[in-house]
């Protein structure tokens, strides 16, 4: 069975990086009529289409990373004691916050790094709460700290592979062209 051509995420990512590369080696990848096009009819309106995604991803991301400090806070509060684990939760969520704001950030530049950081943010929360869901039926962790952190972590996955957030992203994607071509 051969790979059929790459889509959802890695095709929007696969997408931004040739932008890049176009844009860092002057050629014209695109129209610029149909970039000025499509800039002007999202400018049409209110708001672009997807404004929400951004805000929507960082509340699910957040979410997930509390679920994962939640899960080392009780693997670590009988084996490390109260201050470290609480260290632990605050290292956890102050990590997950840097990740999530470096990735908005790169993202609003309309750079592909932001999109690639912040689909392995979003796997890394399911992929930890996952683990911890795994700990809890061994009976090491409590439920809620797995289970937020999936949660976050599905509702992050499903954000970035919303039809709103692929026009917000390539919105940004497109005002960093036209940005770069003048």
């Amino acid at each position: 069975m051969t790979p059929g051509p790459a889509s959802g995420l890695n095709a929007l990512i696969g997408q931004c990086r040739r932008l890049e590369a176009a844009l860092a080696s002057g050629e014209d990848a695109v129209s610029s009529a149909a970039m000025h096009r499509f800039v002007a009819q999202m400018d049409a309106g209110r708001t672009p289409p997807g404004m929400w995604s951004p805000l929507a991803l960082a509340v699910l991301v957040m979410a997930g990373g509390l679920g994962v400090g939640i899960e080392v806070l009780s693997l670590l509060l009988g084996v490390a004691g109260s201050a470290m684990a609480a260290f632990a939760l605050v290292v956890v969520c102050a990590g997950t916050a840097l990740g999530l704001a470096i990735g908005v950030v790169l993202l609003m530049a309309g750079r592909a790094a932001g999109l690639v950081l912040l689909k392995w943010l979003s796997i890394g929360l399911v992929v930890v709460g996952a683990f911890g869901v795994i700990a809890w039926t061994q009976g090491d962790v409590r439920a809620v700290g797995p289970v937020v952190a999936v949660v976050g972590g599905l509702g992050a996955w499903l954000v970035m592979n919303s039809s709103g957030f692929y026009v917000f992203v390539g919105y940004r994607v497109a005002l960093r062209w036209l940005a770069g071509r003048r």
